[in-house]
């Protein structure tokens, strides 16, 4: 079940960012001759008088065949006939659907959901079972009072045990159940922190966003994800991350489906990560991606035309190399999940 869900939702990425191509070259009149989910061979295939529609063995990719991008072809309203502005929209347009994908999945997470936000009071919502405190102070407590100094909210709590440097237990003023208690709660070393810890998290509320919050909110999410996606490029270039760190497909599937087990709101975030990072990755100026082709049609919008010839040639090569860096993250993939 776990697989079918990460298939599903490769599929629906895949499938939005073919769509986009599709719609826009339909737009332009330019004709297609195929429209495919997945790859391999045909498992199932619908005719029209223009366009035939497909599923293929492989349920990873898909494709949309524009007839006319080949340098000598002579199709009527092909792809190389029409204006560069007209390529341009078509070629970015299954980036932008992509883009347009997540920012309408974390809308709805957000305007629906809200966000989880800490209490301004300093109520505690939580006591580690690993913390000494956990047999002093208890949920729904507020903490008005640490050694002398006053809490009016959550983050004072740490700012005054920092004051206090070292020490074992602290006297603490709590509100429960609108009774006022004095106590001397016990403190636990944190290594992390390298300080001595309460062992408490804060007590949440559910904000509510307006329309125009959530839809900031996402699209500032977005633009996280696209900065975190080319800082991670970035470190594969680098070599700051080891090849054996890099997932492809297979990987991208074990981690949709971990994630299925965490609920669907957790699959619908990934599946907009996702959607952003395939759409990045698409944007790259590299031969055979849209990115690459783009490259090529605005040279040609400020009056630099490449030969079509060598354009078609770059783009072979580029897709030679895109195919053996597939095998490589697929092998490294097969490797992982043997270990």
């Amino acid at each position: 079940m776990n697989i079918l869900i990460a298939i599903l939702v490769l599929g629906v990425i895949i499938f939005i960012h073919e769509l986009g191509h599709f719609l826009t070259a339909k737009f332009f009149k330019m004709p297609v001759s195929e429209f495919s989910i997945g790859m391999g061979p045909q498992v199932y295939s619908y005719d029209t008088m223009k366009t035939t529609y497909s599923f293929r063995a492989i349920p990873i990719g898909g494709f949309v065949n524009i007839e006319g991008m080949e340098v000598d072809s002579k199709v009527e309203d092909g792809f190389n006939s029409k204006p560069a502005y007209a390529r341009f929209i078509v070629l970015i347009a299954g980036v932008f659907m992509n883009f347009l994908l997540a920012f309408i999945i974390m809308f709805i997470s957000i305007y629906s959901n809200g966000k989880y936000v800490p209490s301004e009071k300093a109520i505690i919502g939580n006591v580690f079972k690993e913390a000494k405190a956990v047999e002093y102070i208890q949920p729904k407590d507020r903490i008005l009072e640490i050694e002398g100094y006053k809490i009016n909210n959550w983050s004072d709590i740490g700012n005054n045990l920092k004051k206090l440097g070292k020490k074992e237990k602290v006297s603490m003023k709590v509100e429960r159940a609108g009774e006022i208690k004095e106590l001397v709660v016990p403190l636990t070393y944190d290594p992390n922190s390298k300080r001595e810890m309460l062992g408490v998290l804060p007590e949440y509320s559910i904000k509510k966003f307006t329309m125009l919050e959530a839809s900031k909110l996402s699209l500032k999410s977005g633009v996280k994800i696209i900065t975190d996606t080319l800082s991670g490029l970035k470190m594969i270039v680098t070599g700051k991350v080891k090849s054996e760190e890099i997932s492809g497909p297979i990987g991208i599937i074990k981690v949709v489906g971990e994630a299925s087990k965490e609920g669907a709101s957790i699959v619908f975030w990934l599946m907009a990560l996702l959607s952003v990072n395939i759409g990045v990755l698409n944007l790259l100026p590299l031969p055979a991606l849209d990115g690459g082709r783009i490259i090529f049609v605005l040279l040609e919008m400020i009056g630099i035309r490449v030969n079509k010839k060598i354009e078609e040639r770059v783009h072979m090569v580029g897709m030679l190399i895109l195919f053996g860096f597939i095998i490589f993250i697929t092998t490294n993939d097969i490797f992982n999940l043997t270990k």
